[in-house]
This record gives C-alpha cells, structure tokens and sequence, in this order.
C-alpha cells in the first residue's frame, strides 16, 4: 500500500508543479502582452479601417481594381505621413531596379540622359563602355528622339523611356539625331546590365584636374581612385571636384573617397535612434594640392557632406550655391513580399560634430547658374560655365 501511496503522491506533485509552471508562464506572457497592448491596439486600428475600406470597396465599388498597386500606394501614403522626405516606400519592381542602380549598375542600353522639354529629346550626357548604345555607335551629345513606334513630341517622356527599358537580350531600334553631324538616323541597340560610370575626369588649363562624380553609389570609389590617380600622372597640380545634380549614395563609399583627401581624423558619425554611434575615419595620408568644390541647390546626402568635410578641414574651396541640408542617413528594410522601406535611421554629423539639417553647407564662393543653364552644364566650357569658372580661378589665384 505505501507503494501506491507513494505513486499516487508523485502524481498529484506532478500536476501541481505543472499547474505552477503553467500559472508562471501564463502570468509573464500576460505581462508581456499587456506591455504590447499599446502596439497592438494601434495596429488593429490601422489594420482594422484598411480592412473597412478594402471591405466597402469590394461591396460595394462598381469598377474593377488592382489590390497589389493599391496596397503599394496605401504604403506609400503611410510614408509620406511620416513627413520625412528622404523616406520612402519601394514597390518590389522598384526595390528590384533601385538595388541595381545602388550596386552600381545599369538596366537597359547603358546611357546616361538628360531630357530636354524643349527639343523633344534625351541627350546623352555618359555612355557606358562595352553597352548596347556603346556598340551601336552612340556618342556624348548625341540626342535620342524616340523609338521606332514613339516618339518623345507625341507620347512624351515617360512612354518613350518605358519603351527603351526592357529585358535583358533584346534590342530597340532609337531614332537619333547625331552631335558631330546634325543627321537623324535610326540605329539598333542591345539591351543589358553593365556597370554605369558614376566619375569621369579630364584636364583643364594650367594643370588643373576635374573631377565629375555623378553619385557615390557602390563601386563610385574605385573608379573616382582610378580618375584621381590618372589625373595625378597627366601633372595635376590642382583639383576640382564637381558634385552638381549629385543625388548621394552610400555613407562607406563616401568615407573611402573622402579618405585620401583628408588628414587624420573623424569623417563623419552616425547616431542611431538609441543613441550608439558609428564613426568614419581618415587615416594620416593626405592628398595636399589646391582643391575646390563645385555643388548646387540640387547636391544631396553624400553629395553636400562630401563638400561640408572638405570644408571644415580646410582642404577645400566650396563654391556654388547653398545645399538643401540633409541631416539623415538611410537604410533599406526588405518587406516579405519584397517590397522594401527606405528609413532614416540615423543621423550624421560632420567632422566637427555639425549637423547639416537646416542650414546645408553654404558656399565659400557663392555663384549661381542662369535657370536655362543649370541642367547643362554637362556640356559647358570653361568659360561658359560661372560656377566652375570661379572655382579654376579659385584654385589657380586667378592665373
């Protein structure tokens, strides 16, 4: 008998000590879950009236919809209120494309354009080397009209540039209108990815080498090596750097080229949102020659800090026009249906410890361009140019 006693109060151990685990348990989740209610009150409110409106529309709505686009653009719309600017909402036809152009590369025939309203036409500011417009015999200055089936004076920008764009393999056939010969003939072209100059360089007059940097994308700091180590062998006494129209890119990419322009010290610290901070450093190895600077209203993110930390080191002349003052750096959060959120998630500050939100990085040498100048400057002599023009004399003591 005592062995079934013995059983029996092993049993009722058992349930009892289960019963307290349970209680334990229940009671932490409970606190967990009353610590979350306020998240989880406000994503029902959220969840809850997108699902009145799909709701109503499906009852209700007489026309036909596409749930994917009005899902992207409700995502959209949640960004914008937000009210950052330099957040944003990526569809995944969008991720996909803006993951391409981050790393570097090119969809399509392989050009840079700028579109021209007034010429009705795409004029080629870069084309890539080894591209389908490189092999098809298409040059800088060249303008493209339109394709065979549409042209930009009758179905506008957009249409054209979409009938451009396509897969990967197959061709287009452009209407062009040649730079060294005025003619307009029509040429085929190979769509397909090839990796976009993102820095070009060239000599200008008494020794001075220029720097173009389109954006600081990846891949931008080994070709600006390239070009700044060239220009360096040609006998550059004196550099400019042009960084007009330049959209930014990614913080590591500025750091690299930042890097062997400065002296030893602090590039640029990011704060995240709890406080720990991410610092960008220089080494001892500094390039020292006469350097200006050339930006514009239109310099953004890498762009304008490539100019501010340049600045404050005293290692070059700004000259230009007063950036916007983009105080936030960004990172892309991947979605589960691969879409993706583009989210400020830190703060940078300058060598100096300055943030560039509200005040921008102001020019040593202010100089603005005329409004029908300032999108092609691309193509502009020396002498044509003002904004650069006043950085060669800047760098050159007016020589």
């Amino acid at each position: 008998m005592s062995n079934g006693v013995s059983k029996v109060t092993t049993a009722v151990l058992c349930v009892l000590s289960a019963a307290t685990a349970f209680n334990a348990s229940y009671i932490v989740l409970q606190r967990q879950n009353e610590a979350r209610m306020p998240d989880y009150q406000a994503n029902n409110a959220i969840y809850g009236k997108l699902g009145e409106i799909r709701q109503l529309i499906d009852d209700l709505y007489v026309g036909q919809y596409d749930i994917k686009k009005a899902v992207d653009l409700a995502s959209t719309g949640f960004i914008l209120g937000v009210g950052d600017r330099w957040s944003g909402y990526l569809s995944k036809e969008e991720y996909e494309e803006y993951q391409t152009s981050l790393k570097g590369q090119a969809q399509g025939i392989g050009v840079y354009t700028l579109y021209d309203p007034e010429k009705q036409s795409l004029r080629l500011i870069e084309v890539y080397p080894d591209s389908g417009a490189a092999r098809a015999g298409l040059k800088r200055g060249d303008e493209i009209l339109g394709t065979k089936d549409k042209t930009l004076g009758e179905h506008g920008y957009q249409e054209v540039r979409d009938s451009i764009a396509g897969d990967k393999g197959t061709s287009v056939e452009l209407v062009v209108r040649h730079a060294d010969t005025g003619k307009t003939d029509t040429v085929s072209a190979v769509r397909g990815e090839v990796e976009a100059t993102m820095v070009t360089g060239k000599m200008l007059e008494d020794d001075t080498g220029y720097i173009l940097i389109y954006n600081f994308h990846l891949g931008a700091d080994k070709q600006f090596k390239k070009v700044l180590d060239d220009l360096l062998k040609q006998g550059a006494k004196r550099l400019i750097f042009d960084v007009r129209e330049n959209p930014g890119g990614a913080v590591e990419v500025l750091s690299k080229m930042l890097d062997p322009l400065l002296p030893e010290g602090t590039i640029m610290t990011l704060r995240a949102k709890d406080g720990t901070e991410q610092v960008y450093s220089s080494d001892a190895k500094e390039l020292d020659l006469p350097m200006a600077v050339v930006m514009n209203q239109n310099s953004y993110s890498a762009a304008e800090f490539f100019a501010a930390a340049l600045q404050e080191y005293g290692k070059a002349v700004i000259v230009g026009e007063q950036t916007v003052g983009k105080g936030y750096s960004q990172r892309t959060y991947e979605l589960s249906d691969g879409s993706a959120l583009r989210l400020s998630d830190n703060a940078y500050y300058t060598p100096k410890g300055k943030s560039l939100i509200g005040t921008g990085v102001l020019p040593d040498i202010p100089v603005s361009l005329p409004q029908e100048k300032i999108n092609y400057f691309y193509f502009m002599k020396l002498e044509e140019d003002a904004q650069l023009a006043a950085a060669w004399k800047a760098v050159t003591d007016g020589k």
